[in-house]
């Protein structure tokens, strides 16, 4: 009896493109399972004391009449 064949790659790359290769969805905020509690118990007293107003800074290119 012959030997079957293991493995080809014919008619992949036609499927794959049939609907085209799409890059992978960027979320808007990614998941914060599994890291670690210390640091994201500091990133959200960091981000609680971090809400800088965008008035009133005083950076100077503003015109004063």
């Amino acid at each position: 009896m012959a030997k079957s064949k293991n493995h080809t790659a014919h008619n992949q790359s036609y499927k794959n493109h049939k609907n085209g290769i799409k890059k992978p969805k960027k979320h808007r905020h990614t998941s914060r399972k599994g890291m670690d509690p210390k640091f994201l118990r500091n990133q959200r007293y960091a981000r609680k004391h971090n809400q800088g107003g965008g008035a009133g800074t005083g950076t100077g290119s503003e015109q004063e009449s």
